[in-house]
């Protein structure tokens, strides 16, 4: 009887011991760092995202296209230089708006491919004037990816002298152009809200895991996405660390309206930090991923890696700031102050690329193919 119950002892024990490392390998798979036990309110903080930060993001930018349309009816009417100022002014208001949604490109902004259909720089204007001439084009077609968006009307408001853009806005092909472009970007943009308010929101304030495709993952690759869509498409390559040291200025974003480029890549940097901290265009603070390190008591060298972060989004505006308008200019006359704001975005890209998703259990699954 002893020798009975000792081999059923023996076999529970390896079959204990096998589900035991089957779980542990399980957890541990393509290296994926573990997710923390904890009692932090994941799910307060994904309804601040959705609630108070991500859609009221969008109905902003959507009521800034409005009136960019607006002004553009009026000009396409009667263009003159007073309404061409006036579009412009509408112009400036909707491009920074869109800064300030740009990051949050999952769900339906994903579905619709928000980033790629309206910011691609720099535009192709041997494309838009083809389209222009022959009245032929398809926006839907990745050719034209690059021709439309808000660089492409950068181009067609910016590009030329004022009489010269004027006189071109009595050509029938151009109204049409400019028409179809914002009816475009006005579409798909209702569609990301409606999207979120018809059934995303739930899933997104209800997915409160930190594994690949979890709102917490899905979040945090974005917002690192944006770090290093700022670093690299708005700072380094125009600045030529994609070029052995060749500075290729005319890449800059809003290369035609150039007083604006630096304006557009601190508001992207603010809205990285804003997302971090959970907090609100009217300055709500609320829960954010500063709350959930801070919860979690993560250190970082002699401090926190929550004051390691918050000190470095500090360092990288100063030195943004640091920088006159226009960038463009900048990249050839004064590359070394350019140079230090890069350096800033770098270490804050470490901190947030390597260190937050760590010390959170979520894998970084976007390639940007620079080896950061």
């Amino acid at each position: 009887m002893n020798t009975k119950f000792f081999r059923q002892l023996t076999v529970l024990t390896l079959l204990g011991l096998l589900c035991f490392t089957v779980s542990c390998r399980d957890k541990k798979k393509n290296n994926e760092p573990e997710e923390p036990e904890d009692a932090f309110d994941k799910s307060g903080m994904l309804i601040n995202y959705a609630d108070n930060i991500i859609l009221p993001a969008y109905q902003s930018f959507s009521i800034s296209l409005d009136s960019l349309n607006q002004a553009y009816s009026v000009f396409k009417n009667n263009p003159d230089l007073p309404n061409l100022h006036a579009l412009k002014s509408k112009f400036v208001v909707a491009y920074t708006k869109y800064q300030r949604c740009d990051l949050f490109e999952l769900g339906p902004a994903e579905n619709t491919g928000i980033r790629g259909n309206f910011n691609i720089f720099p535009t192709d204007t041997q494309q838009i004037k083809t389209n222009i001439s022959t009245g032929i084009y398809d926006f839907s077609a990745i050719s034209n990816l690059d021709a439309k968006g808000f660089p492409a009307l950068d181009y067609l408001f910016y590009g030329k002298q004022e009489t010269v853009i004027v006189a071109s806005f009595t050509n029938t092909n151009t109204k049409q152009y400019v028409t179809d472009l914002l009816n475009e970007m006005t579409g798909k943009c209702n569609t990301v809200i409606t999207g979120w308010n018809s059934s995303y929101r739930n899933s997104f304030i209800n997915s409160l895991g930190t594994d690949i495709g979890s709102s917490i993952g899905l979040l945090i690759n974005q917002l690192n996405y944006n770090l290093d869509y700022l670093k690299n498409a708005k700072i380094g390559i125009p600045l030529g660390k994609k070029s052995l040291g060749i500075a290729y200025p005319d890449k800059c974003e809003a290369f035609y309206s150039s007083s604006y480029s630096l304006k557009y890549a601190i508001e992207t940097l603010d809205l990285i930090e804003r997302v971090y901290n959970g907090k609100s265009l009217n300055g709500s603070n609320n829960k954010g991923f500063d709350d959930y390190l801070i919860h979690l008591k993560v250190q970082h060298t002699s401090g926190t890696l929550n004051d390691a972060i918050q000190t470095q989004f500090s360092l990288a505006r100063t030195k943004l700031m640091a920088i006159a308008e226009p960038l463009s200019t900048q990249m050839t006359t004064n590359p070394t102050v350019v140079d230090a704001a890069y350096a800033e975005l770098v270490k804050l890209l470490v901190l947030l690329k390597a260190d937050l998703p760590s010390s959170l259990g979520v894998v970084i699954t976007y390639q940007d193919g620079d080896g950061d």
